[in-house]
């Protein structure tokens, strides 16, 4: 729902141009000449293909998979991608067949021939004939390119396809689960599976097919082979099958350590997700060295599992290059074995045929072994999510109706088979109807019951009208303040301008220079509490609906705003409604036409306030008499200074906006890169084996060159019946070296070549553990303004997606780019190849030069368009509840399909001017081995068979790996730009935690303020202004204000999250001379917010083991938590939703009352609580805490009217500081018109 009003995009020219053009890839020549005169940016992508669209794709899963449920079938993935795409996959496997085929009988033949041409003596090949010969190899080898590049655009246009299909189906299935299993499902694990998972469909895709196409070419090779030299092609071919197994096996086990790095990986994405988004807490509690050493561990784990992963792939590599040298050997030598005479012209028919069975055997094979070993493990995980049960929703009617109604009749629910409620029976009707109770009793899963997020174990749940819904907890969206509250709803100026009234909004919009256009931050986090909560409401109330459930929605307000909107709102403006509205206000019972009193799941009473007198709720009721929440003027003045915040830091920005980086990417980023992997010295080594690997495979390639020379020789002895005996023994003597050299040059390549891949992936694993290490350690160090101006999505896409690119792509890169500087070496000394090798070189490099600086702005805004789609799926289950409430499902899924729609045209484009490059640089090729043939026949003198299939057999090999690995070197820059981002985010503005660390501070607890100021980022307006005040050893100093008037603010200034202005002391030392991590451990806080994190109670309470086990029992027992808490290790899941609000707000007073502190500060630690509970903790704190220093920030005026002196803040300055009485004999001023509309005086 991005307000943004969305580009008009140029329609893709393959949409668009001719046949001619797409196949040659002409359309990308003004691309290329476009990106190479300036840096392109997000308008320049074109239209997504049609055929593309991530809608159109993802409703084509899911009717599919909505077949198999109704037919009742198991379900399966792979049968889903096999009705899906299985027919369109195989047909692009059969051309690739009949392709492979006719290589494999036209090339060898014909190849054959023109080397036989150079035999001595021989006469069967005139030179015509030879220049026919020639005619075909070079036609040939042309058509092939042509088909090789389309046809590998195919499969990767076919694997864009599958991703944002599997994407989409996957973000609409997470917006149904039901809530149990969102739980056991974490966020981390679904951007896993949209990141990297989902990956490996395309990287099957593009080996998939040569797995079946592999075994029919071995059939064609076999025949081929055999009509030509008997049986000796079955020896050879035989061997190749008896090692298949081995690589099979092997294949499996890459499944296995896939699906346990996998697990690995969503552990660390879900711990760096957790950090993130408490980031402000973590900073709070000193906790950023213990959340870096978990990420960094699971990490550590993660990379060694990809280490060995990648080291068994490459194992696999090995068996099969080996394989092949040792299939060609025994082939050859049977054949002389069976006694017929070798010459030039059958080993290289026999070395070019079999050439294009082994690159599918030995290279294709393995890979599609592994690929099909990742598509198990991916398939596996993406199963269980497809697989999971979703929410069976029984909606109401669409349209409003006269009398809503809301049934539950005996409706138990149990999560886990633990019974949150039990045998509930309740019929609500039209009016305010009041559920309340203790923390912990069920009051918000009663409404999710009835929102049938749910599904009832017993009994059953009926709904007459439609549903409006606001969250406990507020969530917002990135996007336009408007957008949130409109929600997909129509606008309707005068409905919109009355809700903003009702909930007390209008003063805040006036003071923003956007006004409720503005952009609202991930999770509003530039938005105080109370603008939250009232924009979260707004949203609720903006939509006409008959039923409106409010879960707690009054309780981040101060006390007369919260007065006013249930005066306003709740009272008037939703009369005509049925409304149940969640409070542990009990204040509101008067006003309610119905209460209900919820206990351990049960309904312990319901009925009108006059049938309640006997319960406790009435004694409630009278403990909350000094709360201050049920009188209030007509007038809502909200008077809002950190609006003015958001006028200075909401810019009008591009929602989820990353910055892009421009120009080539620096020697610098390598330079990091090559020193995070262990120095140049180990570099140099590491290339030191890819010589030594080279050096012998090109000897191999020379021994091939003697032996056909030699067998030569050896045949035209046999036929002048030479019976020279001593020539005989030197002959045989020189065919035994070789045999013996090429049998050990074959063990020394497969070492080496295996030893240079595990070599290079140490050095990148060691770079990668690096590179996270230092990301993690600087973003968890991060001064707090970086995090209020970027988007956890954005962030969340440099850990998960470019630390994948890291991980995986670049080694293998730069293991072909290695390869291909190393042959381009040796091919150069040979004087054959020299002039038109560095000739051809040259021009390569010119073509990279020019089509590079496209392809890494397309690599870049690849990167960049990923962003906004992790962004938003994270964004989206955040709020899955309130989106389902809404019945905007589809808004959303529409919404996720345009990212995905935007970053697939990005990739597409990158793919595609890949693929033009490549077919550009293939093309030059084929001039290149057009030379090399040419000059052959045209300077024929004496020039042996041998050495003629050497050169030529060389050519095409040093042609296609050159292209390659200039390919890959082009390549290397682009996913280099993985590097420069995670090195980004290396250099951001670190706090200053340097300072003394005092013995024994603070003894007192005396706290300081001189002359503060303080401003946010790009700001020029203070937040808080000339704040001057002590607080003495002991003293309670309770913190009072309008919404936003700088209560929160001045918690951050004495936290150090924000430089200010002036000087804070504590104990007469100012807290800029002390080190940060000291200051804040001698501080603690109760949060407005109760974050939890996934792990053991000990691990939320005491993370850092400094605690004995009695201690932290000791902090729980105060806590009131003892009932709730079974164990130290029983474990919270993610986000502690398997506690309620309230009891999360326990574990957090149980974080504080443990580390023992002399300052405390209560951040509005009470407001979830119901009134019993709330003094319960206030006598804890009475008890606990009664010779420390506590701040306490409250908008119950009950939780500070005993405080020794109460600071009164409005527009960001200290209005009134004094004893409560003291203020409360002044009736002109604040805090006694505060007191006042509160009705306590």
């Amino acid at each position: 729902m991005d307000h943004l009003e969305k580009p008009k995009r140029k329609a893709h020219p393959r949409d668009r141009n001719s046949f001619v053009s797409n196949i040659f890839f002409l359309y990308a020549v003004r691309l290329f000449q476009k990106g190479f005169k300036r840096d392109l940016g997000e308008d320049d992508l074109y239209e997504v293909l049609k055929s593309y669209r991530s809608k159109k794709l993802g409703d084509q899963l899911e009717l599919e998979w909505e077949k198999q449920k109704k037919k009742g079938k198991n379900l399966s993935v792979v049968r889903l991608m096999l009705n899906c795409y299985g027919v369109y996959y195989l047909y692009l496997g059969f051309v690739q067949l009949f392709m492979n085929v006719t290589e494999i009988v036209i090339r060898p033949y014909a190849l054959g021939k023109l080397v036989a041409y150079f035999a001595p003596g021989q006469t069967d090949i005139s030179k015509q004939d030879a220049y026919l010969y020639a005619a075909i190899v070079l036609g040939y080898n042309f058509c092939q390119c042509v088909y090789k590049h389309n046809y590998y655009l195919m499969l990767a246009s076919f694997g864009v396809k599958v991703r944002a299909a599997f994407c989409s189906f996957m973000y609409r299935k997470a917006l149904k689960l039901s809530p149990a299993h969102l739980g056991d499902i974490s966020i981390g694990k679904i951007v896993t599976l949209m990141t990297k998972d989902v990956d490996t469909f395309e990287f099957f895709i593009d080996f998939g097919n040569d797995l079946w196409i592999g075994f029919v070419k071995t059939l064609v090779v076999c025949i081929t082979l055999y009509r030509r030299i008997g049986v000796s092609a079955l020896v050879g071919v035989g061997f190749f099958f008896l090692i298949m197994p081995i690589q099979i096996y092997l294949g499996t086990k890459v499944t296995q350590m896939k699906l346990s790095m996998c697990k690995t990986t969503d552990e660390r994405l879900q711990s760096t997700q957790e950090t993130l988004s408490a980031i402000r807490i973590i900073k709070m509690y000193t906790w950023e060295k213990i959340f870096d050493r978990k990420i960094s561990e699971a990490r550590k784990k993660e990379v060694h599992m990809t280490f060995k992963m990648s080291a068994l792939r490459f194992f696999i590599l090995a068996i099969g290059s080996l394989n092949s040298h040792v299939a060609f050997y025994l082939m050859v030598m049977s054949y002389i074995w069976f006694g017929n005479l070798v010459t030039a012209e059958i080993i290289y028919f026999i070395l070019t045929t079999f050439q294009s069975l082994t690159f599918g055997l030995s290279i294709l094979f393995p890979i599609g072994v592994y690929q099909t070993a990742e598509l198990r493990s991916a398939i596996t995980r993406i199963g269980q999510i497809l697989k999971a049960s979703e929410l069976q929703h029984e909606l109401p009617s669409s349209e409003i109706v006269t009398s809503p109604r809301i049934n539950l009749k005996n409706v138990t629910v149990s999560i886990h088979s633990n019974k949150i409620l039990k045998d509930i029976t309740i019929n609500i009707e039209k009016g305010l109807t009041l559920i309340t109770g203790p923390v912990g009793s069920g009051k918000s899963f009663l409404l999710k019951t009835i929102l049938r997020d749910y599904q009832t174990e017993e009994g059953h749940v009926t709904v007459q009208g439609t549903i409006s819904y606001a969250s406990q907890e507020p969530w917002l969206f990135p996007s336009s303040i408007r957008q949130n509250i409109l929600f997909g709803e129509k606008y309707n100026e005068k409905r919109y301008n009355e809700v903003l009234k009702v909930c007390a909004l209008i003063y805040d919009f006036e003071l923003l220079e956007n006004g409720d256009s503005t952009i609202v931050e991930d999770r509003g986090i530039n938005l105080s509490k109370g603008q939250q909560a009232r924009i979260n409401l707004a949203r609720a109330i903006y939509k006409e609906s008959d039923v409106y459930l409010l879960d707690d929605s009054l309780a981040a307000l101060d006390a007369h705003v919260s007065a006013f909107i249930f005066k306003e709102c709740v009272l008037q403006y939703l009369k005509d409604k049925l409304v149940v509205l969640v409070s542990h206000n009990v204040k509101y019972v008067k006003d309610a036409d119905t209460t209900v009193v919820l206990q351990n799941g049960t309904i312990k009473k319901i009925g009108k306030l006059s049938e309640l007198d006997e319960y406790e709720i009435v004694q409630s009721e009278e403990k909350n008499e000094k709360d201050g929440s049920d009188k209030t003027d007509d007038d809502d003045d909200d008077t809002n200074e950190e609006s003015k915040l958001l006028t200075e830091t909401f810019t009008q920005k591009k929602v989820y906006h990353e910055e892009k980086q421009a120009g080539e990417v620096t020697a610098e980023v390598y330079k990091q890169y090559f020193k995070f992997g262990g120095g140049f010295f180990k570099l140099i080594l590491v290339f030191s084996l890819f010589v030594a690997a080279q050096l012998f495979i090109s000897y191999t390639d020379k021994l091939v060159s003697n032996w056909v020379n030699l067998e030569e020789r050896i045949a035209n002895q046999s036929l002048a019946n030479s019976t020279n005996s001593t020539i005989d023994d030197d002959l045989n003597q020189e065919r035994r070296y070789i045999f013996y050299m090429y049998s050990f040059m074959t063990v020394a390549t497969t070492v080496t070549t295996f030893g240079r891949a595990v070599a290079l992936l140490f050095f990148a694993r060691t770079a990668s553990l690096y590179l996270h290490k230092h990301m993690i350690t600087t973003i968890v160090n991060a001064s707090m303004q970086f995090f209020d101006t970027n988007f956890i999505g954005n962030i969340l896409n440099r850990f998960s997606k470019d630390l994948i690119t890291i991980d995986e792509y670049i080694p293998f890169a730069i293991y072909h780019v290695f390869r291909v500087r190393i042959i381009t070496l040796i091919a150069t000394v040979n004087p054959l190849f020299l002039i038109p090798t560095v000739i051809f070189l040259l021009i390569l490099l010119v073509l990279r030069r020019f089509c590079l600086r496209t392809s890494r702005n397309l690599k870049r805004l690849e990167a960049l368009t990923r962003s906004p789609v992790v962004g938003y799926l994270n964004a989206s289950l955040e709020g899955v509840t309130t989106i389902r409430a809404f019945k905007t499902e589809k808004i959303l899924r529409d919404e996720f399909d345009r990212h995905q729609d935007l970053y697939s045209s990005a990739y597409y484009i990158l793919v595609s001017s890949m693929r033009a490059f490549a077919f550009t640089m293939d093309t030059l090729c084929g001039f290149y081995i057009s030379f090399i043939v040419l000059r052959f026949l045209i300077i024929d003198n004496d020039i042996l068979a041998g050495h003629v299939g050497l050169a030529i057999s060389q050519a095409f090999s040093l042609t296609g790996t050159l292209q390659w690995g200039i390919r890959q070197w082009a390549e290397i820059e682009n996913r280099m730009t993985s590097v420069e981002r995670v090195l980004e985010y290396t250099e951001i503005k670190q706090e200053n935690k340097q300072g003394l660390e005092l013995e024994s501070w603070p003894k007192q607890g005396e706290v300081k303020y001189d002359n503060v100021y303080l401003t946010y980022t790009n700001s020029n307006e203070y937040v808080l202004k000339n704040i001057n005040f002590t607080a003495n050893p002991r003293e309670k100093i309770g913190i009072v204000g309008r919404t936003g008037a700088g209560k929160s603010s001045i918690i951050s200034t004495l936290f150090r999250l924000y430089d200010v202005e002036g000087k804070i002391s504590i104990d007469g030392t100012e807290t800029k001379t002390l080190s940060l991590d000291y200051l804040r451990a001698n501080i603690s806080i109760i949060p407005q917010d109760p974050v939890l994190f996934t792990g053991s109670i000990r691990d939320n309470i005491d993370p850092t083991r400094r605690y004995t086990d009695d201690e932290i029992w000791k902090a729980i027992h105060c806590s009131h938590l003892k009932n709730l808490v079974p164990s130290l290790d029983f474990e919270i899941v993610e986000a502690g939703s398997n506690f309620s609000i309230g009891q999360r707000q326990l574990i957090c007073l149980a974080r504080a009352t443990v580390q023992n502190n002399k300052i405390i500060v209560l951040d509005e630690a009470t407001a979830n609580m119901d009134p019993e509970t709330d003094e319960l903790i206030h006598q804890t704190i009475r008890e606990n805490f009664r010779d420390c220093t506590v701040f306490t920030v409250a908008h119950k005026l009950n939780s500070i009217l005993h405080s020794d002196r109460v600071m009164v803040l409005d527009k960001g300055e200290i209005i009134e500081f004094d004893k409560p009485g003291t203020l409360l004999q002044n009736k002109d001023g604040v805090f006694y018109k505060m007191v006042a509309k509160a009705g306590l005086v």
